[in-house]
């Protein structure tokens, strides 16, 4: 059959209608599907790309020279340097307690400064915390014995003799213990300026017998933490 492009007959006629019908529905179909995806771009939530500072290694915690500073001059005319991740706290009231010092002997004084060293920096260990305290006195027995050993609480020991910063510093050791935690205190002590000033730290630490084994714990490294503590205390200075 020879089909004539130029001459309208009953089946292009019938062509025409069906596209005429069909072609709206098929715009509509693939209009809908378009909208949808574009819907669904619009949608999709932007990626959050979260910095996490670098953890310090153990070569900060040897380094003084990387830590935080803290000058301390409204209250006790000092400064001290510490590892930042460690809490640190000013205390500028200057309402008298026997706090300033462990075995005040009832002497009042003043705490300027505490520093705590969480149990996190020795995990899966018998360590619980350690805290350093700075304090000073000008009552008269504290700068009596401020550079002796103390009279009441638990024994205490003149270890040693350490310069600080250009400032002799007399050193005692003490010891307590109770309900399955140890207390061991480092105290540095000096005359300055006619007050008596104490830096110490005391680390506290638990039986590790007190727990079940399935807990893994292993005793901490004291040479670690002491080393630490005493890289804190050297960085001390007096301001004035």
């Amino acid at each position: 059959m020879k089909i004539e492009w130029n001459t309208v007959t009953w089946y292009s006629k019938l062509l025409a209608l069906a596209l005429f019908v069909a072609l709206p529905f098929i715009g509509f179909y693939y209009g809908t599907q378009y909208g949808k995806t574009i819907a669904g771009i619009d949608q999709m939530p932007t990626p959050v790309v979260i910095t996490t500072p670098p953890a310090p290694t153990s070569d900060y915690y040897q380094n003084p020279a990387e830590w935080q500073t803290d000058a301390n001059n409204t209250a006790g005319g000092f400064s001290i340097a510490y590892p930042i991740d460690f809490e640190a706290t000013d205390h500028y009231s200057v309402i008298p307690s026997t706090q300033w010092r462990v075995n005040a002997n009832n002497a009042n004084g003043v705490e300027f400064f505490t520093l705590t060293v969480p149990r996190a920096f020795e995990p899966q260990t018998n360590f619980a915390d350690a805290m350093l305290t700075i304090g000073g006195s000008k009552d008269k027995a504290a700068v009596a014995q401020c550079v002796a050993s103390d009279q009441n609480g638990e024994e205490t020991i003149a270890s040693s003799s350490v310069t600080i910063n250009g400032i002799a510093f007399t050193v005692f050791t003490s010891a307590s213990a109770g309900a399955g935690n140890l207390y061991e205190t480092t105290s540095y002590r000096t005359m300055y300026d006619g007050e008596c000033y104490a830096i110490e730290y005391t680390v506290h630490s638990s039986q590790i017998a007190n727990y079940p084994a399935s807990y893994g714990l292993q005793p901490f490294d004291e040479k670690k933490i002491d080393l630490l503590m005493q890289a804190i205390v050297g960085t001390f200075k007096f301001l004035g």
